[in-house]
């Protein structure tokens, strides 16, 4: 008995040092890193939020805030302005700090595993600040940078430029190196789970990259003279999900091919989000946010009062929060009905993230950075 007691002790305290070391490693992740979440771009969060539309706070910068906010592990949240300064806000809503630079920041900040924060500017510099706001370096690219970085598990950074390249760097903004296309990239770079890289450049086009910059394979996904703006997201077999400038939105399995596509009959600025029963939101300029299964199933959608740019984020709890051109952000449950609607002064183009504590961020065209919670 003595030993079966010692032996069921040691299990308990080994079952709860373990349960102790999870929850640490999740406390260390940031709530919301980098542009969509993660490398995939699922935009899918692990906390819920909030249940209401109360303004908590609204700080104003200097023009519209068009780029996505990042949170954190201290709650921090990061985001750009057109009026070409970065930001750092206070969790209560008061500035922490603030980085000039020389053009407007509308590329969505990421966050490293130190705490470093990276971004790109119409300047055509790629910085890298630290946490109290310093400098540590800049790269210079050769066109603007609307692109949102992503950041590989081991430190890689991956980001699109108006200079028709697809830039890798290590962590110190040395670059390890350079794709080039024709057509600018403004999009952000996705990792599927195979460790490939996928991105949307003009012409239509989706690449596929291997880690050391080997082209897999390009598909037409939109018609030539048109624009991409809908950066790609991918689910947990490797399917990538992407928009287009002609109005369908794409399932393209990871060797290239098409799975499956769905027509809106208007263009798709807006970047997927996936759940994790594999439904797949995604937004148009209809007007409409879709909710379909990942065999291109309709199971709903709803229509707002203005056109669509911003992308979807699901919390915990499967809600979907969006922004749209009439002013609001939308909170729908995910059987397609309304929850909640916030009101801004003007368009949303930024995408909402999601906090600690359920708070949700989001950029406004009227120059607010507002946050949303009990």
């Amino acid at each position: 008995m003595k030993k079966q007691f010692l032996f069921s002790l040691t299990i308990v305290l080994l079952t709860n040092f373990l349960l102790l070391k999870y929850i640490s490693a999740d406390l260390l992740v940031d709530p919301w890193g980098m542009f969509r979440k993660n490398v995939h771009h699922d935009g899918r969060s692990i906390y819920k939020g909030t249940k209401g539309s109360k303004t908590k706070w609204k700080f104003k910068a200097g023009s519209k805030i068009t780029s996505s906010p990042a949170v954190a592990a201290d709650g921090t949240i990061y985001v750009g302005s057109e009026d070409g300064t970065f930001y750092a806000v206070n969790p209560d809503g008061t500035k922490k700090w603030s980085f000039t630079t020389g053009g407007w920041v509308t590329s969505s900040p990421a966050i490293s595993f130190n705490g470093t924060i990276y971004f790109g500017s119409r300047d055509k510099k790629f910085y890298a600040l630290s946490p109290d706001g310093d400098l540590q370096w800049f790269f210079q690219a050769g066109g603007s940078i609307l692109s949102s970085p992503t950041i590989d598990t081991d430190g890689s950074i991956y980001f699109g430029s108006d200079d028709q390249n697809l830039y890798s760097l290590d962590k110190r903004g040395n670059l390890k190196w350079k794709f080039n296309i024709y057509g600018n990239i403004s999009t952000t770079p996705a990792i599927g789970p195979n460790g490939n890289i996928y991105f949307t450049a003009n012409k239509g086009l989706l690449y596929a990259l291997s880690k050391d910059a080997n082209e897999l394979w390009k598909k037409r996904i939109g018609r030539s003279q048109y624009s991409s703006f809908s950066s790609p997201a991918i689910d947990k077999n490797g399917t990538i999900y992407v928009g287009s400038e002609n109005g369908r939105f794409y399932a393209i399995n990871p060797d290239g091919t098409t799975k499956w596509y769905a027509i809106t009959g208007k263009a798709i600025h807006s970047s997927p989000a996936i759940a994790r029963d594999g439904t797949v939101y995604f937004c148009s300029y209809d007007k409409y946010i879709y909710a379909v299964t990942k065999e291109c199933k309709l199971k709903w959608r709803y229509k707002t009062g203005g056109f669509i740019e911003s992308s979807p984020v699901i919390d915990a709890g499967g809600t979907i929060y969006f922004g749209s051109s009439d002013g609001k952000l939308y909170a729908i449950r995910s059987d397609g009905t309304l929850q909640w609607t916030y009101q801004t002064k003007a368009w949303i183009e930024s995408s909402p993230t999601i906090g600690w504590d359920g708070t949700v961020y989001v950029g406004s065209n009227d120059r607010n950075l507002h946050a949303i919670g009990e």
